[in-house]
């Protein structure tokens, strides 16, 4: 009777902790496996030999050698054989089994051994995410210069991870109960914090500021400290935690940044104060130059000079016209000028007719298939590129070769307009000067009358409006600019 009432006992023993019992005869060599041992594999009694041959079959390869090195501990020295392993089921996972068991001994000659295994999968899964998540969060934590922590208002303790040890620079094991907490930051950070930790108290208030610091080791950075009340049930304070970021880097940067941002500013009053110079000297001179020309009679001059004349009136008109476009540009305060639907022909021909001595000069020919007519765009700009484009062509001619320019406009696959200019001069050898190509003052022919300011002006005006600009050339073969402007909405 009394061994039935231990067997139930036992019974409900193993079905409570879903254990698995076995028991190995070593001087037989049987193996006996109990019915929950082959459910908690996914098998039926009997579906798999009962052998050690199959339990390590079962085993994942990575335990084989863990729970080899047990069971020789176990059965040479007695020592406890209590492992965790894992164990491949029916359907081809792997669970969590703890395995315990123990060996009867005769003359230290083992008999045979028993014991069980217990599913501790969900238990080991768990560990393990939660395992994953504490590394992700400390690496995070580290990798941001950044730290946990919480002081316990009624028990007077703080609890810091080791990254807030790290950012005071302090050892580990620092005891910082008694720590004044506002004796790191310098002034008037201290008192910033203080006012904070006492808002806090007595309004519940959250922190959240930047401050400088002087660490253990006496470097100043910068930190940000965020903190925000815990109350109980009642409404009493019990806990403050928060968090605590090493920003220095990012501290610094920003005030780099906004000290560049003021530099930039000033520049830019300096450049546009010399810009309103620039063009008002500049406008006298075109005012003497048309008054002068308006006191020409073209009536009184013979032919070949009426026709100067009539040239260099044209091109001082070209020069007012510029100069209006550019103080009207001016007065612009924001950062993009206004744009036009402006037609292609119209500017080129605007163009053309500036340069028309210089044409004439070089006896060049200019070839225009406009096939798209129109763009969105500032008429300063596009007068410019097109002026800088037409006259690199001009400057950069192979000697004693007519230059031909071929002006296209086109749309691209991509919904772009573009415009092309192809000539065929000296060409650049992009393998040398492509990547400084667009630099300031930068040229690349000997003997030639350029300052390196062209194209740089036609990188910095396209790419303003949200375009670009792209070059295929070859030494002695000419050149083509693409002016790619910014995408239709």
């Amino acid at each position: 009777m009394e061994l039935t009432e231990s067997a139930e006992i036992l019974k409900l023993i193993v079905e409570g902790t879903n254990a698995g019992i076995w028991d190995w005869d070593f001087e037989t060599g049987e193996v006996y496996w109990s019915e929950n041992f082959y459910e908690l594999l996914q098998y039926q009694p009997g579906e798999i030999p009962a052998r050690i041959e199959t339990f390590y079959d079962l085993l994942h390869p990575e335990d084989r050698a863990l729970v080899t090195s047990a069971l020789n501990i176990h059965l040479k020295n007695k020592g406890p054989y209590r492992i965790e392993a894992r164990l491949k089921t029916k359907s081809g996972d792997y669970k969590y089994f703890e395995c315990t068991g123990k060996a009867v001994f005769d003359n230290g000659k083992p008999l045979r051994m028993a014991g069980c295994n217990i599913d501790i999968n969900e238990r080991k899964v768990l560990e393990n995410k939660l395992g994953q998540s504490e590394y992700l969060l400390s690496e995070a934590g580290r990798l941001a210069r950044m730290g946990g922590w919480e002081y316990d208002c009624i028990q007077k303790k703080n609890i810091w991870s080791k990254m807030v040890f790290d950012i005071y620079e302090l050892p580990y094991d620092h005891c910082h109960d008694d720590l004044n907490p506002y004796s790191y930051f310098l002034p008037p950070y201290d008192e910033m914090l203080k006012k904070a930790v006492e808002d806090m108290y007595s309004y519940g208030k959250i922190w959240d500021l930047e401050l400088q610091m002087l660490t253990e080791k006496g470097r100043v950075i910068w930190v940000r400290s965020y903190g925000e009340p815990v109350y109980n049930a009642a409404g009493e304070l019990q806990k403050m935690r928060g968090v605590f970021m090493d920003i220095e880097k990012y501290k610094t940067n920003e005030l780099a940044l906004n000290r560049s941002i003021e530099v930039m500013t000033q520049n830019n009053l300096q450049l546009k104060n010399f810009t309103h110079l620039i063009s008002h000297n500049i406008r006298n001179h075109a005012n003497n130059i048309a008054t002068l020309t308006s006191f020409i009679d073209d009536d009184s001059l013979d032919a070949d000079n009426a026709d100067l004349f009539h040239k260099i009136e044209k091109v001082s008109q070209g020069l007012s016209s510029t100069l209006d476009d550019l103080s009207e540009a001016i007065k612009i305060q924001e950062t993009e000028l206004r744009s036009d639907i402006l037609r292609f022909e119209e500017v080129i021909d605007s163009v053309l007719g500036v340069l028309e001595l210089d044409l004439e000069a070089t006896k060049a020919t200019v070839q225009k298939d406009l096939w798209t007519e129109k763009v969105l765009f500032p008429r300063l700009y596009l007068e410019s590129i097109v002026m800088n484009l037409v006259t690199n062509a001009l400057k950069y001619r192979k000697p004693d070769v007519p230059p031909v320019i071929g002006l296209r406009t086109y749309t691209d696959r991509d919904d772009q307009v573009v415009l092309e200019c192809q000539d065929n001069g000296l060409g650049i050898d992009l393998e040398i000067h492509g990547k400084k190509l667009f630099g300031l003052y930068k040229t690349f022919h000997t003997g030639k009358d350029s300052h390196g300011v062209g194209l740089f002006l036609i990188k910095t005006q396209i790419e303003s409006q949200g375009g670009h600009i792209t070059v295929d050339s070859e030494p002695n073969k000419g050149t083509t600019f693409k002016v790619i402007f910014k995408p239709k909405s």
